[in-house]
């Protein structure tokens, strides 16, 4: 129980790190910067790996 608190909250704070890598890359994006867009595809594809990730590690816990 205590290890599924533990990641819970490590994805949230990695969560709020990944919203906020994204408002930057926006940021540089809509600045002209051509790294801010793909900043926000790189973020997005690791956070989406994450959370398929742990999705599919809790499907497997009784």
């Amino acid at each position: 129980m205590e290890q599924q608190a533990s990641v819970k909250r490590l994805f949230l704070f990695g969560s709020i790190l990944a919203a906020v890598g994204a408002v930057l890359g926006v940021f540089l994006g809509i600045n002209g910067n051509t790294g801010g867009w793909l900043l926000c595809v790189f973020i997005a594809l690791i956070w989406g790996a994450a959370a398929l990730f742990l999705r599919m590690t809790k499907a497997d816990r009784p």
